[in-house]
């Protein structure tokens, strides 16, 4: 039976993995500090480590850091609740050899677990270059958690990858990052728009030099006799040829379907698919962004987004993704001449989202926070255990709670408001804990 040492500081979670270890036929050693792991790492012998990066008394970065000094070829498996890019690419570096976000999918957890005994994990070979400001994605979305994992997955190798995802999303930068935390970082990266390599001579000419890392934009624009030999020389092993990443706009199976995407070359590229996501789904990341672009025009510049600006663009949908928004920065920067941004400096269009009717600023990050949230109750709570009533009355109270401060907690004030009944109203507060039974 092999050990398994669990570095989790959140008891409900700890005690999920403990389980799910046990029912893989293991035997779970759990920890809740970066401290108490070390020392466990030293008193025992475990077959893989299971490590959260947010720990009560150092990061789980460093655990992993050390952990790799001493043992660099135990299998760790990295869980974090924020994912972010930097967290993705330094747990690669360090050696982890999974990597996974919260919530976690007991399923997927059992899957890496199963893979984490059954081999060693790979010794980090050496630091890649720092990621340039200009080579990084901005941004803590849920829906960036697959993209963060696929790129420190391709930074740490060789293989093609595929980088879908509509125009402007940022696929081009995301090859750009992949080639700077690469191995091949200091040999040159040429970015190929697919529409000129007209022949299988250019391809040729084009593939002799086997030297850093060639993108080939919007690979769908290949002709087929082109992307036949592509699909044919991918195939070849220990073929002395650059990196081939690709990137499309359209959706690969679909163009597989209509014939502009020969099947042998998809697979070949998807060994490694990295799907971007459009910036309507993202509208959380929208300030991190703004102060990202607006920095980049003038660093010594103070430009705050305002409420009202940030809520219009919030509301607009980004048919341009990352690149619209970063050009209606530019106007709107030009327009505020370096002062902070108000909603009379967006352009009309992005202005006027906010007062479209049906459109809710936050609704996209609302249902994916929800996503998230009934994702851990699910996986955390068994399943004889499970009520709606109970997850209704959860999302309730932190709804009336937040309700209630913007009332100066005036219950009165917030019923007229509601246009809700009060005695409901104060039956429901002190359901939630929010007001005493004798208020």
């Amino acid at each position: 039976m092999d050990s398994i040492l669990i570095i989790e500081d959140e008891h409900a979670l700890g005690t999920a993995l403990s389980f799910a270890v046990r029912r893989a036929g293991h035997l779970p050693t759990l920890v809740a500090t970066g401290t108490a792991g070390l020392e466990a790492m030293k008193r025992g012998t475990f077959a893989a480590l299971v490590l959260d990066i947010g720990l009560p008394d150092m990061s789980g970065l460093e655990v992993l850091d050390r952990v790799r000094k001493q043992k660099p070829a135990l299998p760790v498996l990295v869980i974090t609740a924020h994912a972010t890019l930097d967290h993705a690419i330094s747990a690669q570096k360090l050696g982890a050899t999974d990597y996974l976000t919260k919530p976690l999918d007991l399923r997927q957890f059992e899957t890496s677990l199963s893979s984490l005994v059954t081999r060693s994990a790979e010794a980090a070979q050496s630091e890649p270059a720092t990621v340039p400001a200009a080579a990084t994605l901005i941004g803590a979305a849920g829906c960036l958690q697959e993209v963060f994992l696929g790129i420190a997955r391709g930074c740490a190798g060789e293989m093609p990858a595929l980088i879908t995802g509509p125009t402007g999303s940022g696929k081009t930068l995301a090859a750009r990052v992949i080639h700077a935390n690469s191995p091949r970082n200091a040999q040159p990266l040429r970015l190929i728009e697919a529409a000129t390599i007209k022949d299988t001579d250019s391809l040729q000419t084009l593939l002799s030099d086997a030297q850093g890392t060639v993108v080939l934009e919007e690979v769908t624009a290949l002709p087929l006799p082109v992307q036949a030999k592509l699909a044919a020389v991918l195939a070849e092993p220990d073929s002395k040829r650059p990196r081939l990443l690709a990137t499309t706009s359209t959706s690969p199976r679909e163009s597989v379907d209509q014939g502009t995407l020969r099947a042998e070359l998809f697979y070949a590229l998807s060994v490694l698919t990295i799907p971007m996501p459009p910036l309507r789904d993202r509208t959380g990341d929208l300030p991190a962004l703004a102060a990202f672009f607006l920095g980049l025009r003038d660093a010594a510049a103070v430009m705050p987004v305002t409420p009202p600006a940030l809520a219009a663009m919030q509301a607009y949908p980004w048919p341009g993704n990352v690149r619209e928004l970063r050009h209606v920065l530019d106007y709107a920067a030009t327009m505020s001449r370096g002062g902070a941004i108000y909603l009379s400096h967006l352009p009309t269009h992005v202005a006027a989202a906010v007062q479209a009717p049906g459109v809710g600023p936050v609704s996209g990050e609302l249902d994916a926070a929800i996503t998230r949230w009934l994702d851990s109750q699910m996986s955390a709570t068994p399943e004889q255990s499970r009520h709606y009533d109970g997850l209704l009355d959860q999302v309730e109270a932190i709804m009336l709670r937040h309700l209630l401060q913007r009332f100066d907690n005036r219950p009165t004030h917030l019923a007229t408001a509601l246009r809700m009944n009060r005695a409901t109203l104060r039956q429901k507060l002190r359901r939630a804990g929010l007001q005493r039974d004798d208020a």
